[in-house]
């Protein structure tokens, strides 16, 4: 059986933020309403207890109402993958009561299987005064990251966080990196759902375990110990409605329904910083959720991804390289890491959740909040003849790496969700590319999204 739990970002709610209309109380609202959401009427059960201080991911470090610092993250502290093992991760985070406008952040982790430390630093300025955090609404935000961590290009998007380690590498050993960079990026929302980030970066990729940047020249194989890439990138994002509930570090969305909307083009420079590789990438995201009446509701995400250039396979796209959002939008899980490689690819996700359907007849069902679950996943890409093997600029693919042929890999899962507020058990089964070595054709998968 493959188990991966899945760690949401929600937590006890405090004030509703919305994008469109954002009101003076929720910019004024007091330190002591945000550093404390975990009040309540009542005393809950150790259960609960347990649930929402995993939930709440942060602790304040010293007394709730004066405290400069939060640990954390608690739902990454103890994690395991096949590359590292058991992992350990600590980290902290600074609050408005040491600076309302300057914030530092980071975390130290060590993987006892690899035997490697990792970490990563950021100093934020916010142009505005925040309440508790630089994540709060609306963010306007010059952030200085470096990171030296664990990255999979097949299950990471490029710009995605190591935050989601129990599912991240599931089925990337022998297929990943080792790569430490460092940004400057500034980050910029607007009241009527329009938001944008601008960053530059550079980036070092060393291959793990028996992944190798090899590549041909006059048919001798040459290898290289790293990638160095140099990159500048703008992402737009528009939403035509939002509204959030302010929590301690994270804000939790309100409106599932409006659609959202991903625009972002990349280019790498060469001789630029040390960057080798000299590329334009380009990618296109639209996630809406639909409500189906009181019966269900279905969430959908499409994806486009395109790179113009001819570039290494760690730069090339992927079926896991997604831009996540609030609703529901699962990795692929059969697929290898490196599987199906292409540069231009579209992907499809959608899931159904039933919400008074044919569990909620079934009264105990029905009393526990069991519903039932159906999600469908497609890719499809092609590689061009300028990023074959061989050709100038690209390194030799992996041996797992196959292109796709005349049909999309696809692949689909049944289940229940929401077992006792936060389970989820499902079948997932691999429809075609069957016939690929090593290929996992089904497996049960138990996963928890707090």
């Amino acid at each position: 059986m493959l188990c991966g739990l899945l760690f949401a970002d929600d937590t006890k709610s405090t004030v509703p933020v919305s994008r469109a209309s954002h009101d003076s109380h929720a910019e004024t609202l007091s330190r002591s309403q945000v550093a404390s959401p975990e009040k309540s009427k009542g005393s809950p059960g150790f259960f609960k207890r347990a649930v929402n201080f995993v939930i709440g991911d942060w602790v304040p470090l010293g007394n709730p109402e004066t405290n400069r610092f939060d640990f954390g993250r608690i739902q990454t502290l103890p994690t395991y993958n096949p590359i590292e093992g058991v992992r350990l991760r600590a980290g902290i985070a600074s609050t408005s009561r040491l600076s309302p406008h300057l914030f530092v952040k980071g975390y130290v982790a060590y993987g006892f299987k690899d035997q490697r430390f990792k970490y990563r630093g950021e100093a934020i300025y916010s142009f505005t005064p925040k309440t508790y955090h630089e994540e709060e609404f609306p963010k306007n935000n010059l952030r200085l990251v470096y990171e030296n961590d664990l990255y999979s290009p097949g299950e990471m998007h490029p710009r995605s966080p190591n935050d989601l380690l129990l599912i991240t590498y599931r089925r990337s050993l022998n297929e990943a990196t080792y790569r430490d960079f460092v940004e400057l990026n500034y980050e910029r929302e607007y009241r009527n759902g329009l938001a944008h980030t601008l960053w530059v970066r550079q980036s070092r990729l060393q291959p793990q375990g028996e992944l190798a940047f090899e590549w041909l020249n006059d048919e001798v194989v040459n290898r290289s110990d790293a990638l160095n890439t140099t990159e500048i990138g703008l992402q737009l994002r528009y939403s035509v409605r939002e509204a959030y509930e302010q929590q301690r570090r994270k804000r939790r969305p309100l409106e599932m329904t409006s659609p959202v909307f991903f625009l972002s083009h990349s280019m790498g420079i060469d001789n630029f910083l040390g960057g080798e590789v000299p590329f334009h990438r380009t990618e296109l995201s639209v996630q809406k959720r639909f409500l189906l009446g009181n019966a269900a509701h279905l969430d959908v995400v499409g994806e486009a991804m395109k790179v113009w250039s001819a570039v290494p396979f760690p730069l090339l796209v992927y079926p896991n390289q997604r831009i996540r959002h609030h609703v529901e939008n699962n990795a692929f899980f059969l697929s290898r890491a490196l599987e199906f490689v292409s540069d231009e690819q579209v992907t499809l996700r959608m899931t159904f959740v039933g919400e008074e359907l044919l569990l909620s007849r079934v009264k105990l069902l029905n009393r526990l909040r069991v519903r039932e679950l159906i999600s469908v996943r497609a890719a499809y890409g092609r590689l061009s003849d300028k990023n074959l093997p061989g050709a100038t600029g690209t390194y030799l693919l992996p041996p797992v790496s196959q292109r796709y042929e005349n049909v999309p890999y696809l692949e689909g899962t049944f289940g229940i969700t929401n077992i006792l507020g936060l389970l989820r058990v499902e079948y997932v089964h691999r429809f075609t590319y069957r016939d690929h070595p090593d290929a996992l054709l089904g497996a049960v998968r138990v996963g928890a999204t707090l």
